[in-house]
């Protein structure tokens, strides 16, 4: 009895220790912030699942991706007031690791990539295979696949299907690492290939611990200390010798008005929103003194009732734009036709509403549901969503006047979760935007760490296109982050407040930005050949496996 507990045990153990590496990857994102474990983390799942059979490395990942969204994508719970999305988008995004667990468990049975060189025992491994130099080069071939694997996967992830969901990509918690300046070269994907590459060294460290191996370990920690240092290093010195120049700056000021932390009644309350965020844009001009700004970004949201189509809306509106002396930019959603979307207009004492940027993301199941009939057969919860939300499919820019220098800016814009799309936001800065403004509305999750998890996103995007971005939000986090991921100014959470910038302008393109959607491409496509090579290989390994009794 006592040795089937312990077998049970022994059997648990693997599922346990993924659990546990998935949660520790989970706290080197906000709100812990120990980017360390961020790196670790995926270490562990490489080391649970290397030569296992692909159901066994799919359950890991399983259990790895429980471990790891569960408190990372907590704020859908908040948001909701109920754990049912909550659940389903954990189960969803765990797939994709499941996914990574099962292919890495497959690829990495390879003779190219095993520790032996050997598929079983020694002579079938091919000629080519053979001849690569142990252990050194097929340690490191185990690190790069791994860590193309990981990339693959995060994009799929982040762009599949319904336009993806990239939240827990591994960039997103380097915001204070030394690996940031790495990601104006190759992007969120470069930034987290490089992360779960230093952790797969970590795990071959760890795998030479396990057999009493002392140059593995020593190679493998060393690995993992240089992919930690040495990229990002040599990227902010290149960054700084080729630094591009700002090309004037404006006068942002950005507004926090504020909300009742029982916002779903706050915004039912007419006008309640539009004049929090009027009364603190009132005590910027009283602060800042009328005229002196160039521009002031209100978040998105900020006007409960649009003021495009409600009167008493544009005289508040207006009458804070006049006391300011300068265009506000500010969030509104138009209802058309029984659909709905997602503006950011700008609007000008006296003239009233002008040029408008219109979300092209908006989120499935939180701003518009698919399938809607087939869904309601799962839950009721999807008529919370009563109107669906379109996307927009104009520029990703807004051209507005600088009000005290008598010219116009141009500005990349994407809304609330829209900040944690690379294309999104590379699409506003290549048609022509020279900082890039985030307006958003954290309200309905309260104190959880969406918000902290989005203003580390919008580090990372500031750096990722080489601009300085301005994040407002009517609860917080309000911030300006300078273009190496630094944030100059905040305000605190849920405090009416304001605060102004001198913003600097670039019409440089990084090199992320040059190169596009390619490198996603080619990772993809990387990807799917080895998954295809290992599939190939084991399929090979149990046709040439003798039988038993044979």
């Amino acid at each position: 009895m006592v040795g089937r507990v312990a077998g049970n045990v022994r059997s648990l153990l693997p599922v346990l220790l993924a659990t546990a590496a998935g949660a520790l990857t989970w706290a080197g994102f906000p709100p812990l912030d120990l980017w360390p474990a961020a790196v670790a983390g995926p270490g562990g799942l490489m080391a649970l699942t290397q030569g296992r059979g692909a159901w066994a490395g799919s359950g890991l990942g399983l259990a790895y991706g429980v471990g790891f969204f569960t408190p990372l994508l907590h704020f859908t719970a908040v948001a909701m007031g109920n754990p049912v999305g909550w659940s389903a988008l954990v189960a969803f995004e765990a797939l994709y690791l499941a996914l990574l667990g099962s292919a890495w468990a497959t690829v990495s049975r390879l003779p190219l990539l095993e520790e032996s060189g050997a598929v079983s025992g020694g002579t079938d491994s091919p000629a080519w295979a053979r001849q690569v130099p142990l252990p050194a080069a097929r340690g490191v071939l185990r690190v790069v696949v791994f860590a193309l694997l990981w990339a693959g996967t995060e994009e799929l992830r982040s762009s599949w299907p319904l336009g993806g969901f990239p939240f827990g990509r591994l960039a997103f918690a380097m915001a204070d690492a030394p690996l940031l300046p790495t990601a104006a070269y190759g992007g969120s994907l470069g930034l987290s290939f490089l992360v779960a590459a230093a952790g797969a060294c970590g795990a071959e460290a760890l795998s030479g611990l396990r057999r009493a191996r002392l140059l593995p370990v020593l190679a493998g920690s060393a690995g993992a200390a240089v992919l930690v240092l040495a990229p990002g290093t040599a990227a902010a010195w290149a960054s700084s010798a080729l630094q591009a120049q700002d090309e004037g700056s404006v006068r942002i000021g950005a507004v926090q008005g504020n909300v009742a932390e029982d916002f779903e009644d706050a915004f039912a309350r007419a006008l309640e929103v539009t004049s929090n965020h009027a009364e603190a844009t009132h005590q910027l001009a009283a602060d800042a003194g009328a005229g002196t700004l160039d521009l002031v970004v209100w978040p998105e949201n900020a006007a409960d009732l649009d003021p495009r189509s409600h009167a008493a809306s544009a005289a508040v509106v207006d009458d804070a734009a006049r006391a300011v002396g300068t265009p506000l930019l500010l969030g509104a959603v138009p209802y058309e036709d029984g659909v709905r979307y997602n503006d950011v207009l700008v609007w000008t004492a006296g003239e009233g509403a002008g040029d408008y940027y219109r979300k092209h993301r908006p989120v499935p199941f939180g701003e518009y549901v698919p399938a809607r009939d087939l869904v309601r057969q799962v839950t009721t919860q999807v008529d919370r969503v009563s109107v669906d939300l379109l996307p927009g499919t104009g520029p990703h820019t807004l051209t507005v006047p600088a009000a005290a220098q008598d010219r116009e800016v141009t500005l990349a814009v994407g809304i609330c979760f829209e900040v944690a799309y690379d294309d999104t936001l590379r699409s506003g800065v290549l048609q022509g935007g020279q900082a890039i403004i985030i307006p958003t509305n954290n309200a309905s999750f309260l104190h959880s760490g969406e918000a902290a998890q989005q203003l580390a996103q919008g580090r990372v995007q500031a750096v990722i296109h080489g601009r300085s971005l301005v994040q407002v939000s009517t609860v917080g986090h309000t911030a300006v982050i300078s273009p190496d991921g630094v944030v100059q100014q905040a305000v605190e959470p849920y405090t009416q407040a304001s605060l102004v910038a001198d913003v600097g302008l670039r019409g440089s393109v990084t090199v992320a930005d040059r190169l596009g959607d390619w490198p996603g491409r080619g990772v993809l496509g990387l990807s799917a050949i080895l998954v295809l090579a290992g599939m190939v290989g084991a399929a090979r390994h149990r046709v040439a496996a003798p039988r038993p009794g044979s």
